[in-house]
């Protein structure tokens, strides 16, 4: 079937997401309201994959489709469809790469409902959350669905079961806000995930536990007090501190600003504190880390954000 070319293009954005938030690796994410990434689909003549990449970053990534995160998804998704055509991606960047706020996440989930649309596949949120994963394989080296999750649904989201996926999207209180800072230093997902260790003592796998819990509890008793002590980390933290200098004297400065816990984003090098918002200023705590970065040599971007939408189509052309 030859699909005549500009027949019809969908454009739609998905935010930014902080994953793990302490104890809850691979588990917990979060969208962010400040920073999107904007995906516009077409459908053209050829049947083949074609992607132009623009914006933040832009030039560190590979736009053949097997090596992209969006390409990836549109392969997948394709192979969903009833009609044979090609597509044009471009993606615009508005969150770097590698910076631990869930950049291919974002290119993913917004690619996934750009086409979901296109297409007419009708795909739920479980199978748009399925796919996204995939490009995370461009990314990471393997698909993991903490940031898809919350990029897609929006707000808060927990991994339940990988096999079969299983994901619950929880509000968090309407005073919760976060204190970000993005240090000019690029952590790769891929050496993030490899310093890892491989086994864990039962103590550490028992207070991990218990913060995660906490996190949670916190949610429900509507207390950002208690969802700070949950963002604790015995385990993946700590073994990927040396990689982000100055991590210690940022999160020590930022919980002396107020912040009611703080922890690395995703795999870093963001990293992100929880502001009650009824009784500190996020601005003035996302200062404060910028300054404890610049004591030790390192420059970074203050930003703050609240709990945001998931992925959304926002334009459509025919």
């Amino acid at each position: 079937m030859v699909v005549p070319l500009g027949l019809t293009l969908i454009e739609a954005v998905a935010p930014a997401t902080s994953a793990n938030l302490g104890a809850g690796f691979d588990v917990f994410g979060v969208a962010l309201n400040a920073l999107f990434d904007k995906v516009t689909v077409e459908k053209i003549n050829d049947e083949a994959i074609k992607i132009e990449v623009y914006g933040e970053g832009s030039r560190e990534i590979p736009v053949e489709p097997e090596k992209n995160t969006a390409g990836i998804v549109a392969m997948e998704m394709l192979k969903r469809a009833r009609e044979r055509c090609g597509l044009m991606i471009r993606v615009y960047k508005g969150i770097r790469p590698g910076s631990g706020l869930g950049s291919s996440a974002a290119s993913a989930a917004a690619t996934a409902v750009a086409i979901n649309d296109l297409l007419g596949l009708n795909l739920t949120p479980i199978q748009l959350i399925e796919t996204a994963a995939m490009g995370e394989v461009a990314s990471a080296g393997s698909p993991h669905a903490d940031n898809v999750s919350a990029a897609i649904l929006g707000d808060f989201t927990l991994i339940v079961s990988r096999e079969p996926l299983e994901v619950l999207k929880l509000k968090l209180p309407p005073n919760a806000e976060f204190a970000i800072v993005i240090p000019e230093i690029k952590v790769d997902t891929r050496l993030a995930r490899s310093v890892l260790p491989k086994q864990v003592s039962l103590s550490s796998m028992v207070y991990n536990i218990g913060r995660a819990a906490a996190f949670i509890a916190g949610i429900a008793l509507n207390s950002i007090e208690v969802m700070g002590k949950g963002m604790m980390d015995a385990i993946i933290e700590p073994a990927r501190a040396h990689l982000i200098p100055g991590l210690s004297h940022v999160k020590e400065a930022a919980l002396k600003a107020g912040a009611a816990g703080v922890a690395i984003s995703g795999a870093g090098p963001s990293v992100i504190a929880l502001v009650d918002s009824e009784k500190v200023n996020a601005n003035e705590v996302a200062l404060v880390m910028r300054d404890a970065f610049k004591e030790v040599g390192v420059k970074s971007k203050p930003l703050c954000a609240k709990p945001g939408c998931g992925a959304q189509v926002i334009g459509r052309e025919r």
